[in-house]
């Protein structure tokens, strides 16, 4: 891939995200003299929450009652669009009463960005941690909104109060739409902000490694770092390790057409991802325990 085609994938995969809508608290009036009406007696403590794109009533709230915005969703997205996320997905249910939207947990930076939001708030990772980050809200009084992690894909009612019922028990961020959950929002949105800076700097670093050259001569000796097995040299273990690394980072080399840092890299993390068993990936093996510290190793020696 040229360096034009890389700026102009990196500028598709940035789109911004957003629901084209949002909610409004209305005043209701009534007019006992006549109807229908334009104008009348407000109604007290009761207001409409309205689309503003289309003027439908999605629920009717007290005055307590604080709207959980699309806007403040899109903003989360965003952020992981910023970090190479792609495709989210949204849903939309009983005109919007209930909605959701899901990113795939599978890019470097998307799993980057859910590794530091999940360790700045100190939640446990996974089997989920490989599925989908999603969001579910809802403007009809029920349904509260939450932030998590779920490996159920919403793509009918169904399936929503299924991730909605998963995400009750395992959100990392979740609250109802009254004031004094307002402050749950803020700990997220700056949770998430700062996690966002910290990925931005390391796609910055990612970027670099695009741009610097390696020389494939140096693997046997690289790998040998990485993983921690330079005693294990002459073992046919060894041997067949090094054989699969030198494969995978070919085949990297070979899609970005050029050797460069960035395609040891990603065979670093290919490796320790997808050749990783069953049970030390259910373990959250790649992620937090020994896998991890391969990779965050790779990190460091490849942006030293």
């Amino acid at each position: 891939m040229t360096n034009f085609s890389k700026k102009q994938q990196l500028k598709e995969d940035n789109q911004s995200f957003s629901f084209g809508w949002d909610v409004e608290k209305r005043p209701i009036f009534f007019n006992p003299s006549s109807w229908p009406v334009d104008a009348g007696i407000p109604i007290a403590d009761r207001y409409a929450l309205v689309r503003d794109d289309n003027n439908k009533c999605l629920s009717v709230v007290s005055s307590r009652y604080c709207p959980f915005y699309n806007k403040r969703f899109e903003g989360i997205v965003n952020a992981y669009l910023k970090v190479g996320s792609k495709n989210p997905m949204k849903k939309e249910f009983n005109g919007g009463g209930k909605l959701s939207v899901q990113l795939e947990n599978k890019s470097v930076g998307s799993e980057a960005l859910t590794s530091q939001i999940l360790a700045d708030t100190g939640s446990k990772i996974d089997d989920q941690h490989n599925g989908y980050i999603t969001m579910i809200n809802g403007h009809d009084t029920r349904t509260p909104w939450l932030f998590g992690l779920t490996i159920v894909r919403i793509y009918c009612r169904n399936t929503f109060l299924i991730a909605m019922k998963d995400l009750n028990e395992s959100a990392i961020f979740t609250g109802k739409h009254l004031p004094h959950w307002e402050v749950k929002w803020e700990d997220m949105k700056a949770t998430v902000q700062a996690a966002s800076s910290t990925m931005q700097d390391f796609m910055s670093d990612i970027e670099q490694m695009s741009n610097q050259t390696w020389d494939p001569q140096r693997n046997t000796k690289f790998f040998s770092k990485v993983f921690q097995i330079g005693g294990k040299k002459q073992s046919k273990k060894f041997g067949t390790m090094l054989w699969n690394f030198n494969h995978v980072y070919d085949m990297y080399a070979d899609q970005y057409g050029t050797d460069n840092k960035y395609s040891v890299f990603n065979a670093v993390t290919h490796i320790v991802d997808h050749d990783s068993t069953k049970k030390q990936k259910e373990r959250g093996w790649n992620q937090i325990g020994r896998g991890q510290a391969i990779k965050n190793r790779a990190f460091k020696l490849l942006t030293a």
